[in-house]
């Protein structure tokens, strides 16, 4: 994967970061405690874990970071659904939000390749 890549999947995973920032701003006060850390938390410790990733030099560490990269981010991806479930999020706002995690995931898929991956042609897309 190329440095320009490796800066457009960190850059993707801070925009995610961003519209869930921007996004939980407008959350229910009861949502405060519970849903608005988790999905903060969550969309920081993916873009820590590509940052992360994508400095090692090591082929395995590089792989083990990127993974959970993708763990987390598929993680967040069953927070929009509940958050579209129950109402917090909008039908327009859970697309762009999923959208940009699509984009992201799609990225994190391409330099888990790059590195060979042994399964990530077999990681299920969610």
């Amino acid at each position: 994967m190329t440095s320009w890549n490796m800066l457009q999947l960190i850059r993707s995973a801070a925009e995610l970061a961003r519209l869930i920032n921007r996004l939980t701003e407008n959350f229910p006060p009861e949502e405060q405690y519970v849903m608005v850390p988790m999905l903060r938390d969550t969309a920081l410790t993916v873009l820590e874990y590509a940052a992360l990733g994508m400095a090692r030099y090591d082929i395995p560490d590089r792989c083990m970071l990127l993974s959970r990269a993708l763990v987390s981010l598929n993680e967040l991806s069953s927070h929009f659904i509940l958050c579209k479930t129950i109402g917090v999020m909008s039908p327009s706002t859970y697309q762009e939000i999923l959208d940009s995690a699509d984009l992201l995931r799609s990225q994190l898929m391409a330099a888990l390749k790059s590195v060979g991956h042994p399964e990530a042609g077999d990681l299920p897309l969610l």
